[in-house]
């Protein structure tokens, strides 16, 4: 390659000869008649040369050695580098000693400047073609700030010629605060990737990479791409989803049948299930009490029962039950009569089951619903009336009551705090809602749809997550399930950079390591035979037979299974899809 310089050990010549010391040269060393050059080592820092002129024997000049005129020469080791080099080389025409704790080779710096210039012609002939050849926008600053390199793209992105700002410093051209390429000058820190506005109507993502010779810094080469268009199509293409969308949404109302499950997203086999049962209990008008962790969804399961039971007018009004302060819980149930109470409305106001009037009230938490109203609650499920606060007419309910809860409600009523008889009311039909690390597979599906949501809401290009993000959120438990999983992407999409999600924005610690610790045991007598099986088919074939075994002896409790097994629930799930063991 001539436009680098060669290894020191292809330049140096070897037709030397070398003394110890001074006082030990022999006359036939000086009367030689070839001319090479002649080292003598005068002390541990330095020696000392005397050079034979072209043709011309030494013992012409007829003088000893001591009064030869001897020349200084700068010493370095073949393993330096040309920056070390660089640093010893005494100049002045002198010659260069290379040795390896004794000389090896010599060299001369004229010839050595032949290399230099060869390589510099070839390396500048380089240099330009490159330039020449790149589309995109090539510049660079030196350590004083001033541009030095400036390529045809970067005319084309910038609409500054060449020949105005080449010499010149380039914050004459563009706001200093907008120059990324200072502040690499100044941390020595490079940019990958980064989104930039250099102007107003510009957006790039920007490279910079200091130029260092050794630990200084000289200047900063710096790389752009105009993606100022990609921004906009973006953009728009954003609005155009959002628009498709709504209009979905819209078209989905009108039709003859609108799916009532269309925002419950999930195909395991868990939520499936927990689906057929909300539209077996769909044909009947039986009370329902919907039992699930916080965060699992009990609303949207409401609100597709509902749907499959009312009319599309039918109203749905939505009581959470522990959000609402004691004092005002009645009259906000059964509404109240003008004058009822100092600061009530002059014209009274209806309760959420005069709202509800021909559709469905939702009691959410219903396990924080303060024990006074349970009474009252009780008489609307008993007879269908109730009073309104400070009135004495009887009104008449005209709606069906759905309640759902994160509590164990049978543990309250033991606990004197919740009213047994209205439990029973409500608890006709209860329909379990699993937590999401019961259903992990619907991370995957449920992710990508909030990654969709949360990308366009922020418009942000995000179109994917990394396998070891989806990995990360596999593994992890959820314990605040789809509310938390929700509030993550969101989280993850706010702080992406360049349409990239990073790991170190997960709010949890990542476990992305799909080969989880299960205790495995030597199999009993009888199980299967894996001779013939690789080590990795075998243990995959024994861990198969554990998990079984642990699920069976747990009656199929997967919680139990998976304590048993020493793993959170979500990976023994992730196992079990794995390993193609079918949930019972």
């Amino acid at each position: 390659m001539k436009h680098k310089l060669p290894k020191i050990t292809e330049l140096i010549k070897k037709d030397f000869l070398y003394s110890e010391n001074e006082s030990d040269l022999k006359k036939s060393q000086l009367n030689s008649e070839h001319e090479n050059w002649l080292f003598v080592k005068q002390d541990d820092k330095n020696a000392r040369c005397i050079q034979s002129e072209t043709y011309v024997t030494l013992d012409k000049y007829n003088v000893p050695a001591k009064d030869m005129p001897w020349e200084q020469a700068w010493i370095i080791n073949v393993i330096d580098d040309w920056q070390d080099i660089r640093s010893k080389a005494g100049g002045g025409g002198q010659t260069l000693v290379v040795k390896e704790g004794r000389p090896v080779g010599y060299l001369q710096e004229k010839h050595l400047l032949e290399h230099v210039l060869e390589s510099y012609i070839y390396l500048e002939a380089y240099y330009d073609a490159i330039l020449n050849t790149t589309e995109g926008s090539i510049s660079a600053i030196d350590e004083d700030k001033n541009t030095v390199v400036w390529t045809s793209g970067a005319e084309k992105i910038f609409s500054v010629k060449k020949e105005d700002i080449i010499g010149k410093p380039m914050a004459d051209f563009f706001p200093e605060k907008m120059l990324e390429c200072f502040s690499a000058l100044t941390t020595g820190e490079p940019v990958y990737r980064k989104q930039h506005q250099p102007r107003e109507d510009l957006f790039v993502l920007i490279n910079t990479s200091p130029v260092k010779i050794g630990e200084r810094i000289v200047g900063v080469a710096v790389a752009e791409l105009d993606v100022t268009k990609q921004l906009q199509l973006n953009k728009e293409l954003s609005n155009a989803n959002k628009t498709i969308s709504h209009l979905r949404d819209e078209v989905s109302r009108m039709t003859p049948y609108h799916d009532p499950f269309y925002t419950i997203k999930g195909s395991s086999k868990r939520i499936r299930k927990t689906i057929d049962k909300i539209k077996q209990v769909g044909s009947t008008q039986a009370r329902v009490l919907i039992l699930g962790e916080s965060g699992v969804g009990k609303e949207l399961f409401a609100k597709a029962l509902h749907d499959i039971r009312e009319k599309s007018e039918a109203p749905f009004i939505a009581v959470n039950c522990g959000a609402i302060p004691q004092s005002l819980f009645e009259s906000e149930l059964f509404g109240y009569e003008k004058g009822a109470f100092s600061g009530a409305d002059s014209q009274g106001k209806k309760g959420k089951i005069d709202l509800a009037r021909g559709g469905t009230l939702f009691l959410d938490e219903i396990g924080e619903l303060p024990f006074d109203m349970q009474v009252k609650l009780l008489r609307v499920l008993q007879e269908n009336k109730y009073y309104r606060v400070g009135g004495t007419k009887l009104q008449q309910t005209d709606c069906r009551i759905i309640a759902a809860t994160n509590k164990d409600l049978k543990q309250l009523v033991r606990g004197g705090k919740f009213r047994d008889d209205l439990y029973y009311r409500l608890n006709i039909i209860s329909i379990y809602i699993p937590p999401l690390r019961e259903r992990i597979e619907d991370v995957v599906e449920l992710s990508h749809m909030f990654l969709y949501e949360y990308a366009s809401k922020y418009n942000r290009p995000v179109n994917e997550i990394p396998k070891s993000m989806m990995s990360a959120l596999l593994n992890y438990s959820w314990p605040g399930n789809i509310r938390e999983l929700r509030s993550t992407i969101e989280r993850l999409v706010v702080f992406s950079m360049d349409g990239n999600l990073d790991l170190s924005d997960l709010p949890f610690e990542p476990q992305v390591d799909d080969q989880p610790s299960i205790n495995y045991s030597v199999p009993p007598a009888g199980r299967s035979n894996h001779s013939n099986m690789t080590l990795k088919e075998s243990l995959q074939v024994h861990e198969k037979e554990i998990i079984l075994q642990t699920i069976e002896e747990a009656r199929g409790n997967k919680a139990e299974a998976a304590k048993s097994l020493g793993v959170s629930r979500a990976t023994l799930y992730n196992r079990m899809n794995k390993l193609g063991i079918q949930e019972g």
